[in-house]
């Protein structure tokens, strides 16, 4: 077995957090007594992405995140509303959705009888802390590690290293990453010297020269190339 220790992110690789978001939002939007529009969800989206590369190249701290996409969004959308009541209601909705991917959970139970695991994301901990404590799989991870509880964020060097000391400094050789972010998973598991697994379902074309070790498309594909 190559591997012992297995790093995995949440958000978009074993929860669904498209679906989280979308249910967050139309929540708050209720709340404020706001008409949905099917646009709002990809105008929001749009505006979150760039802040959270922003926020992963240091260029802008975690905590200006949540209120400045509603502020931009109701700017860019022409909605009269307060961008801080929106990001509170926002997180508080968001904090409850912990949905898994399909086949997440057994992959799960299944890799915790061989594999020592990992969760590490870039995330805020007033959300990922209620939705991983309600969550079925938190209890087959060994450690969870939450950006903005650490102070850093993949793909820096920062977080790998707080990763490391916590699970006792294993060889580099026997941990591997597992993502659907280039930019953050895959990158940081390069610069860091671990392999990297890039799980990618929707077959996007990589960018910035990032290679993964291993690309995957299903959960089954990480079975198979596990088993090796």
């Amino acid at each position: 077995m190559k591997y012992s220790w297995l790093l995995f992110d949440a958000d978009g690789t074993l929860f669904d957090f498209e679906k989280a978001q979308e249910q967050a939002l139309r929540n708050t939007f209720k709340n404020l007594r706001i008409n949905f529009r099917e646009s709002y969800y990809q105008s929001y989206q749009e505006i979150n992405t760039f802040l959270w590369k922003r926020y992963e190249r240091a260029e802008i701290k975690q905590d200006k995140i949540p209120y400045q996409r509603f502020y931009n969004f109701f700017e860019e959308n022409n909605i009269l509303a307060d961008a801080q009541k929106a990001s509170e209601l926002y997180l508080e909705y968001l904090g409850r959705e912990h949905e898994l991917l399909d086949g997440a959970e057994e992959l799960i139970k299944k890799l915790a009888t061989e594999y020592k695991l990992v969760l590490i994301t870039n995330g805020l901990k007033s959300v990922q802390r209620p939705r991983f404590l309600s969550a079925v799989i938190t209890p087959y991870f060994e450690e969870i590690i939450i950006s903005e509880e650490v102070g850093f964020a993949k793909p820096q060097k920062e977080i790998f290293d707080i990763t490391f000391e916590r699970i006792n400094n294993p060889p580099k050789e026997v941990v591997m990453i597992i993502g659907d972010n280039p930019g953050s998973d895959i990158l940081g598991g390069i610069e860091y010297g671990i392999d990297s697994c890039w799980y990618n379902p929707s077959a996007e074309e990589l960018y910035d020269g990032i290679i993964p070790t291993y690309e995957i498309r299903n959960y089954d594909e990480l079975i198979e190339l596990l088993e090796d």
